[in-house]
């Protein structure tokens, strides 16, 4: 079963505002509302397919959004990054697709040996983005999801411009089976990260504008 790759750009500080949800606007608010109503759709989602993770959605939102995931269940956090997810969503721009992969973790472990044998930074290599899990700056633990699914990841976009550089000074020594997926990454980053690097200093870039990675499947 492939699982699929999409990515989307935030400032972290919007999505921090709901985790926890204090002291919101009244524009807040209303997105609350409908963050509420997403979760719901997405239990009824579950519901349909007899997907029980001993939390629902509904619940795994308003804990996050109370300053808290203290659920014991065994399954609670693929709950919780369900309902962190939609959190992200909802602050984000429309989301694109990367890819479908097989393996993600796979892909992302052998880009890392590709591009490390070539020079790049530790730093800079790909899986610890991807896979990197909910923002730092969040002041409470979020367990992890038992199975690996789904997953997040953030990455500054002030990290991403001198990626997008040392990816592509290597693109044509890396293996040839590799080559496409790592094309698709740079396009992917390439895209925030040129805009980020040009309006620096504007309103709508502040400085903790990020990349958001979401793998389900």
């Amino acid at each position: 079963m492939s699982k699929v790759v999409n990515y989307s750009m935030a400032n972290r500080g919007q999505v921090l505002r709901f985790v926890p949800a204090e002291d919101l606007s009244a524009d807040e608010s209303r997105r609350l509302d409908t963050m509420r109503r997403t979760a719901r759709a997405r239990q009824d989602s579950l519901d349909h397919q007899c997907v029980d993770w001993g939390l629902s959605v509904p619940d795994a939102l308003e804990e996050l959004t109370a300053g808290r995931a203290g659920s014991s269940a065994a399954y609670a956090g693929s709950a919780y990054y369900a309902a962190l997810q939609i959190i992200i969503d909802h602050n984000a721009s429309d989301p694109d697709t990367l890819g479908s992969y097989r393996s993600p973790l796979t892909l992302f472990s052998a880009l890392d040996d590709a591009l490390g044998a070539e020079g790049v930074p530790a730093e800079l290599l790909p899986r610890q983005y991807v896979f990197s899990g909910p923002p730092s700056e969040i002041g409470f633990h979020i367990p992890h999801p038992m199975d690996g699914s789904p997953e997040i990841g953030v990455w500054p976009l002030a990290k991403a411009v001198p990626a997008v550089e040392a990816y592509r000074a290597v693109l044509d020594r890396i293996d040839p089976d590799l080559r496409y997926d790592l094309e698709e990454l740079v396009k992917a980053l390439d895209g925030w990260a040129s805009e980020w690097k040009e309006g620096q200093g504007a309103w709508w870039w502040a400085e903790d504008g990020s990349v958001f990675f979401s793998i389900t499947g």
